[in-house]
């Protein structure tokens, strides 16, 4: 079985031998100390390191240049890893145009231009999404972080009136093809998920457990309607002990992987350099070790 078929059936809830898992992205500098080696590290060293964590799945930011397209092109044909494109949503593309608060003032009166910005917006993502699956992309990860830990930025029907409407678009286009879209938001996302069901989202991640997202519940509710990634995590990881990060790790496995449908990952799904190699391996060898079925 191939990584990417691994990812596969785990989006279908097919028999697997183990829980498919990975992060969007590892610092350079971390592969250097994963593998020992001097900086600046080459696209093999990634991959090296990618092998040794016992990864499945790479994210790598959508665009349009030649070097960005190239990339997706390269790990398509070159590695039989399940290759993500991360694509900005139409919330967090509008928001970056304008001070945040004075954007989830306009958003909130409904203003007519901000309202069409967003439109402008989820048609250049989508843009970026079909590119990349052109290029190579198995699936597209649509990163839209529209909460904080104790809940959404505004409230559930504008998110419902303005933004359902053009995930739901994205979406559909993509799945014409029939790609994987997952959809990553930071923050306590309880009350989006029946959204994102509605809207025909293939997953979700991040889940973080530091802003209430109970993986137990959310299994339960949602487990049979969306493939579930993440919910490690990453400052738990940074100060637990060996010990600790396996016996994490072990109650994440027994909780989110029975029936299938699930993926391990962070919930922020990048490593940074700033993490011990030791922490990381740690984390890897656990999830190899209790992820098997």
């Amino acid at each position: 079985m191939t990584r990417a078929e691994r990812v596969y059936r785990a989006l279908e809830r097919q028999p697997l031998d183990r829980v498919p898992k990975g992060e969007w992205q590892l610092a350079p500098g971390l592969v250097a100390n994963l593998l020992g080696k001097p900086a600046p590290i080459t696209w093999e060293d990634e991959v090296e390191a990618r092998i040794l964590l016992g990864m499945d799945l790479v994210g790598l930011p959508a665009g349009v240049s030649p070097q960005e397209l190239g990339a997706f092109k390269r790990w398509r044909e070159d590695t039989d890893f399940f290759v993500f494109a991360l694509v900005d949503g139409p919330f967090q593309r509008a928001a970056r145009k304008m001070d945040f608060t004075d954007f989830l003032c306009r958003v909130a009166t409904r203003e007519q231009r901000i309202i069409e910005l967003t439109w402008d917006e989820s048609r250049w993502g989508l843009a970026e999404a079909l590119k990349a699956v052109e290029a190579g992309a198995h699936g597209v990860i649509l990163a839209d972080d529209i909460a904080y830990a104790r809940g959404l930025y505004m409230n559930p029907k504008l998110v419902r009136d303005i933004f359902l409407p053009l995930w739901e678009q994205q979406v559909a286009k993509l799945r014409e093809d029939e790609i994987p879209v997952f959809f990553h938001s930071d923050g306590n996302i309880q009350e989006l998920l029946p959204y994102l069901v509605e809207a025909g989202f293939t997953g979700v991640h991040s889940l973080e457990p530091g802003s209430g997202m109970d993986i137990s519940k959310i299994k339960k509710d949602y487990g049979s309607k969306l493939c579930l990634m993440g919910n490690f995590d990453l400052d738990f990881l940074i100060r637990a002990s060996e010990s600790e990060i396996e016996e994490a790790v072990r109650e994440l496995m027994a909780v989110a992987s029975p029936g299938g449908g699930f993926i391990f990952s962070t919930s922020s799904g990048c490593l940074g350099e700033e993490l011990p190699k030791e922490k990381v391996l740690a984390l890897y060898r656990a999830a190899e070790r209790w992820g098997k079925y």
